[in-house]
């Protein structure tokens, strides 16, 4: 053969071959069947910690007086939780607010002060609790899962929830009949320590002021639900799979 006719043949050959790599590929591309699909799992836990915030407040002519008769009765507070390690304590100090009458004077003052109170020994916060008197009130009690626990679970859930991601995806492979497949954008949603932390238990009276005239003859506490329940915690993924 002639140098002349190979080369005019070699543009004609190689423009074969791209054309025959081009229409492998589209029917390769033709092959893939792409499937979009969620898991989830869920566990239901105790929740294990409990949060009770107090408070005292007194209306009155003397600013002075006030202030000084809520720190006292907060202060009472703090020695008592004081016994008990377990249990964190945080003071939110105190507010004061004026009272005025019908003519737009002053007429007073209300001071309120708060502590907040947060444990896992449950039967340590009761004890506090029931201490108070009646001059300091729970505003409220919430029970929830602990950050510890949460993350514990996080990690828990993160591994079995890919594993069942990846069964779903070998559960398909078989169901078409496909060689192989190929995970892409997949997106895992974890619990977090929000999650799950919804109160129990929420008032907001002088609980204990109201049940004074009954604290010598019953266990005020007995009226308050101190079981702390369970939750459930889910944790899901998202994704494409690519089937050949």
């Amino acid at each position: 053969m002639k140098l002349k006719n190979f080369l005019t043949i070699l543009p004609l050959a190689v423009a074969t071959m791209s054309a025959s790599a081009e229409t492998t590929a589209a029917e390769n591309k033709e092959k893939i069947s792409t499937f979009n699909f969620s898991t989830e799992v869920s566990r239901t836990v105790d929740k294990d910690l409990m949060q009770a915030s107090v408070y005292s407040r007194k209306s009155g002519k003397s600013l002075p007086e006030l202030k000084k008769s809520v720190s006292l009765n907060l202060n009472r507070v703090l020695e008592e939780a004081k016994k008990y390690p377990n249990i964190e304590v945080q003071a939110e100090g105190l507010t004061n607010n004026v009272n005025y009458n019908s003519k737009g004077n002053i007429d007073g003052w209300e001071t309120t002060g708060s502590i907040n109170l947060k444990s896992k020994d449950f039967e340590a916060m009761a004890a506090v609790l029931e201490s108070l008197g009646k001059d300091v009130a729970i505003s409220y009690i919430d029970f929830s899962v602990s950050p510890e626990k949460m993350a514990s679970l996080e990690d828990e859930m993160t591994l079995e929830i890919i594993r069942k991601f990846q069964h779903k995806a070998d559960i398909i492979q078989k169901g078409l009949g496909a060689k192989k497949y190929k995970l892409s954008n997949i997106n895992i949603q974890t619990p977090n320590v929000g999650d799950g932390n919804h109160p129990y238990y929420r008032q907001e009276r002088m609980y204990a002021m109201a049940a004074a005239p009954k604290m010598s003859e019953s266990n005020p506490m007995e009226q308050i639900p101190l079981e702390a329940g369970k939750t459930t915690i889910s944790a899901s993924a998202s994704g494409n799979v690519e089937f050949e």
